[in-house]
């Protein structure tokens, strides 16, 4: 009996593409310049240029028995800042036509966990170019933004991850507890920056027509932190059969 269950339990490992001793390792979701996530066969990390400097660009790769798949996601840049309202109502329309464009031209799984990722993305975009129009939080503001920019690929990377697990790997071990986790601690983190974003808008001496602008982008990013959380718990919660959790 225990032969045939560590045959089977041997045979799960490999379905899955795990190593039979598997080795977590230290997740860094914030990090300055470029962001690094190994999970189980994803990584997630920024180009550097010739001259060293990020082009802003994370390559996303997903490695597995089920599915081998490679994507970029084009992270939010901030070259260049609105000059009025209009102005910045024009640069949000233009870039949700981009990224409406690049999740178009994407298949299932990737589709749908771009499609979860672009209202970040957008938030960040119009965060970063609204710098000029905030008066003297917009150095704050865009500080946060940056922060919430390198987290949106350590999100993605690990959804990505958690969407391509494959029906062995679920039936076996469960849920993948590791991307998890980056995710919900992303989402915290987040939700702390969203917070302080918050609390800068209601106190800034800004236009009120820039201010609804921004609090509609500061409530997508609400609802995006809701909906990780979400998918953080119940990765978590989900049992397989070799789950043993006490």
């Amino acid at each position: 009996m225990m032969k045939s269950m560590y045959g089977l339990m041997m045979f799960a490992l490999a379905m899955s593409g795990m190593p039979a001793l598997a080795l977590a390792e230290e997740v860094d979701v914030d990090s300055d310049a470029s962001v690094q996530v190994t999970a189980q066969g994803v990584q997630v990390s920024a180009d550097a240029s010739a001259n060293g400097e990020s082009e802003n660009r994370a390559q996303i790769r997903t490695r597995g028995w089920d599915n081998d798949e490679d994507f970029e996601l084009e992270l939010e840049d901030d070259e260049g800042s609105a000059v009025s309202l209009d102005d910045l109502k024009q640069r949000i329309q233009n870039r949700k036509h981009e990224l409406d464009d690049e999740e178009a031209s994407t298949t299932p799984p990737t589709r749908d966990v771009m499609k979860n990722a672009n209202p970040v993305r957008l938030a960040v975009h119009s965060l970063l170019v609204s710098k000029d129009l905030l008066g003297g939080i917009g150095a704050q503001v865009s500080e946060i933004a940056k922060q919430m920019n390198d987290s949106v690929a350590s999100t993605t990377g690990a959804e990505m991850k958690i969407q391509s697990r494959g029906f062995l790997s679920r039936l076996f071990f469960g849920g993948d507890e590791m991307s998890a986790e980056v995710i919900a601690k992303a989402a915290e983190k987040n939700q702390q920056r969203i917070d302080t974003l918050t609390a800068l808008l209601a106190e800034a001496n800004i236009s009120a027509d820039v201010q609804v602008v921004l609090e509609a982008q500061i409530a997508a990013l609400k609802d995006a932190q809701a909906r990780l959380k979400a998918l953080a718990d119940r990765e978590k919660s989900a049992w397989g059969l070799f789950s043993w959790r006490f």
